[in-house]
C-alpha cells in the first residue's frame, strides 16, 4: 500500500466519523487495517442481494411466521456484520495508536493501569466484535436457508437458539438440506479452523472470566567469553486464553487478517449458493 492511499482513506474515515480532533493517529491506523485486509464488499453486497430475492412473499409485521420478517433478520444481519467487522478495524487501529506512543512508565517496563485498560479494552472489543461478524453472518445465512427450504431450517421464531454449530447451528441445518455445496463446506469446516478456534478462545475467556495484562520477559544468555545478551519479550497474558499473544503491534492485525480471510471465504460461497438458487 502506498501513503497516499493511506492518507486518502485515513481522511474518508475522518470525514465519516464527523471529523473528530485528536484521533489523527487512530484513523492513519485504522486506514491500514482496513486496506490491507479489506472487506470482501463486492461478494457480500451480491450475496445479500440475490439472496433477498427469496423472501418475497406475505407482507406483515405481525409474526416471524411471515416472509416480511424473516426478510428484515437476514438483512440486518447482514448489515451486523459490516458493522462488527468495522469495530474490527476500529479496535485494530486504535491499538496501534496506544502502542506507538506509550507512557515513561509503560516504556521503562512498568505497569500503567489506564493504558492497560485501553488496550484491554481494544483486545476485548475486537474479540467479540470478530466472533460476532462470522456468527452474524451464519444468522443470515440461517434464515436464507430457511426461505429456500422451510422444513429444514425451523427455528427462525427463535432466533437465540440459532448459532454456528450445535445440534440446531446453521451448519447441521445446511448439511442437512444442502449436503453437496461449497458454503456447507465452509461452515462446517468454520468451527475447526485455527483462525476461528484461536479468536474464539481469546474472546470466551475475556467475557465470562478474566481479563488479561501485559507480561515482560526477560531472557540472559551467557556467551563462551563471557558477554552476556538478553532480549526483552512481551506478551499480553489470558489466563486460559489459549496461545500466548506477542504484545505488539501486529497483535490485533494477526487476528484481523485471519477473520477477513474467513469472511471473504463465507462471501464467496454465499454467493455462489444464492444466485444458484441453492444447488452451487
Amino acid at each position: 500500500m502506498s501513503g497516499l492511499q493511506v492518507q486518502e482513506r485515513a481522511f474518508a474515515i475522518w470525514e465519516r466519523e464527523d471529523r473528530p480532533h485528536g484521533r489523527d493517529l487512530i484513523h492513519w491506523f485504522q486506514a491500514e487495517a482496513e486496506i490491507s485486509s479489506p472487506f470482501p464488499e463486492s461478494d457480500f453486497r451480491e450475496f445479500v442481494k440475490a439472496g433477498s430475492a427469496f423472501f418475497r412473499g406475505l407482507v406483515s409485521d405481525e409474526t416471524l411466521s411471515d416472509q416480511s420478517e424473516r426478510l428484515r433478520h437476514f438483512e440486518w444481519s447482514s448489515q451486523a456484520v459490516r458493522y462488527r467487522y468495522r469495530l474490527c478495524t476500529e479496535c485494530c487501529g486504535e491499538f496501534k495508536a496506544i502502542l506507538s506512543n506509550p507512557s515513561e512508565a509503560w516504556g521503562a517496563g512498568w505497569a500503567d493501569e489506564e493504558l492497560n485498560y485501553k488496550l484491554e479494552r481494544c483486545i476485548y472489543v475486537f474479540a467479540v466484535s470478530a466472533v460476532s461478524a462470522l456468527e452474524s453472518f451464519s444468522f443470515g445465512l440461517y434464515f436464507l436457508g430457511n426461505a429456500l427450504r422451510p422444513s429444514d431450517f425451523p427455528h427462525f421464531a427463535q432466533p437465540r437458539r440459532i448459532r454456528i454449530d450445535g445440534r440446531d447451528g446453521t451448519s447441521n441445518a445446511f448439511a442437512a438440506a444442502f449436503p453437496h455445496t461449497a458454503i456447507t463446506q465452509q461452515l462446517l469446516q468454520l468451527p475447526t479452523k485455527t483462525e476461528y478456534l484461536d479468536i474464539d478462545a481469546l474472546r470466551n475467556i475475556l467475557v465470562h472470566r478474566t481479563s488479561g495484562r501485559r507480561n515482560v520477559q526477560v531472557i540472559g544468555v551467557t556467551d563462551p567469553d563471557g558477554t552476556r545478551t538478553e532480549t526483552r519479550e512481551e506478551f499480553w497474558y489470558v489466563p486460559g486464553g489459549g496461545r500466548p499473544l506477542i504484545l505488539s503491534d501486529a497483535l490485533l492485525q494477526k487476528h484481523l487478517e485471519n477473520i477477513t480471510k474467513l469472511l471473504t471465504t463465507l462471501a464467496s460461497a454465499s454467493r455462489l449458493f444464492a444466485e444458484s438458487g441453492g444447488v452451487a
